[in-house]
């Protein structure tokens, strides 16, 4: 059964279900931008100019990942996604490939800059929280939310930062958190569905639902965590930031084969030369701290209005 999400201002249409992402509520008729299909995909690309163990590229338009136990899929030309799933494969699994590393991949190919951030916004400012795998970055959005921040996107941060100020693609509200950050918000994971087959992690809607429009993008914060010590902010500027940013871009080393270093490093110097702000916040290794961090996060954005 096809379906149709929409993909930030973009239709999806895909044969499997992505509860990742918001319904297409566009006109039926509209042709799609993006495709997800089921099909052969070959091992390898003819020609390729990288090969490694994981993926393979071809210029900036194929991307190949290989993932044994899951399957191959084939990114082409920023529209054309096709999977060629294992059999013995969690739909789950395959799944949560596709909004993420395969979601990152389609921007890079479309000329945008995909950051490893969940992204909120209050009042028509976007705060991106960028950190690697585990800093928190859900589980603070999931606070942000409730106090009345919006959620544009968990994982993958879109920004446009080609012309004009830098804006932030809202891409869907949903959150993806582990069991214990769940326990900790007081939510019950039972009605929530997983997103990952083995593991305890599960998705959650910002109940406010989804924003339609890009958001100006008023500050980067880049999580670190660290074993004890207080909580602090400081902002970076300058070399430090665009360092700081470059290791926040999602999915570096597909990027890099495609070509993409040259134009990622002028956005990051747009970025970190534009009006919002980058900052680093380091957060003890304390789920009680968690709180403060989110509130220290939030006047970060309020500053900035």
């Amino acid at each position: 059964m096809m379906c149709a999400y929409r993909l930030s201002a973009l239709k999806l249409d895909s044969d499997i279900d992505l509860p990742e992402l918001m319904p297409w509520d566009g006109r039926t008729d509209d042709p799609a931008d993006i495709t997800f299909r089921f099909g052969a995909v070959p091992p390898r690309l003819d020609e390729a100019d990288h090969v490694g163990p994981v993926f393979q590229t071809r210029g900036r338009a194929e991307y190949l990942l290989n993932l044994p136990g899951t399957g191959r899929i084939l990114v082409r030309q920023g529209s054309k996604v096709t999977i060629d799933a294992d059999p013995a494969a969690d739909a789950v699994d395959v799944r949560a490939f596709l909004v993420s590393t395969v979601q990152a991949v389609l921007w890079h190919q479309r000329g945008l800059l995909p950051l490893h951030a969940c992204v909120v916004a209050l009042d028509g400012r976007a705060l991106a929280l960028a950190g690697p795998a585990a800093a928190g970055k859900s589980t603070l959005a999931a606070i942000l939310s409730a106090k009345g921040c919006r959620v544009l996107s968990d994982d993958v941060c879109v920004l446009d930062v080609r012309e004009g100020g830098v804006m932030a693609l809202p891409v869907s509200p949903h959150l993806r958190l582990w069991s214990d950050a769940l326990d900790h918000l007081g939510i019950p994971a039972g009605a929530l569905p997983r997103t990952l087959s083995a593991k305890e992690q599960f998705l959650m809607v910002d109940k406010a639902g989804a924003l339609r429009e890009p958001q100006k993008l008023a500050a980067v914060v880049v999580l670190t965590r660290r074993s004890g010590g207080a909580l602090s902010l400081m902002r970076i500027q300058g070399s430090l930031a665009v360092g700081a940013l470059r290791d926040m871009v999602h999915t570096r080393r597909p990027a890099r084969a495609l070509g993409r270093d040259p134009e990622i490093f002028a956005g990051l110097t747009r970025l970190a030369a534009a009006d919002a702000g980058i900052w680093r916040l380091r957060v003890p290794d304390d789920p009680g701290r968690l709180g403060e961090a989110a509130a220290t996060a939030l006047t970060v954005l309020e500053e900035r209005a």
